[in-house]
C-alpha cells in the first residue's frame, strides 16, 4: 500500500507572507505548481529560521482575489492564504489523505513527519497514484 511518503513532493516552493498576488502567481507559473508554502522569516537578525504559516493555491487566488476584483498588487499572500493549514503524516495511506481532502474541501495537504513539514501532496499526486496503491 502506497503512503504519502511515496507520492508527495519534497521540494517546497515557498513565498514570504507579505508578497503580493502578482509575485505569487508568477512563482506558481514559473515553478509550474498549483500552490506555494507561505513562510514568515524570523523577526530578529539572529533569528534566521523561517516559520511555515500557511498555503496559497491557485484556487485561493481565483476565488479570493480575481472573483472579488481585488487588486493583484495590493492584496498580499496573507490576505488570502489558507490557514490554518491541514497537515497529515507521511505514513498515511493515500486513500486516507484523499478522504481528508474530500471532507475538508481542499486539494493540497502539507505532509509532516514528527510534526515537521517535509512535503506537500496534491489531489493530482494522489489520483496519479491511486491504482498503484490498491
Amino acid at each position: 500500500m502506497k503512503t504519502l511518503a511515496n507520492v508527495m513532493t519534497t521540494t517546497l516552493q515557498k513565498i514570504e507572507v507579505k508578497a503580493n498576488i502578482v509575485t505569487a502567481s508568477r512563482m506558481m507559473r514559473d515553478g509550474q505548481v498549483g500552490s506555494l508554502v507561505v513562510i514568515r522569516q524570523g523577526e530578529l537578525m539572529r533569528d534566521l529560521e523561517e516559520e511555515i504559516i500557511g498555503l496559497i493555491t491557485e484556487t485561493d487566488i481565483i476565488r479570493k482575489v480575481v472573483a472579488q476584483e481585488r487588486s493583484l498588487t495590493v492584496t498580499t499572500v496573507d490576505d488570502v492564504m489558507t490557514n490554518p493549514m491541514i497537515t497529515v503524516e507521511a505514513s498515511w495511506p493515500i486513500q486516507e489523505a484523499y478522504q481528508m481532502m474530500k471532507d475538508s474541501g481542499v486539494r493540497h495537504l502539507l505532509v509532516t513527519q514528527k510534526k515537521v513539514v517535509i512535503g506537500l501532496v496534491s489531489l493530482r499526486d494522489i489520483l496519479a497514484n491511486w491504482q498503484e496503491s490498491q
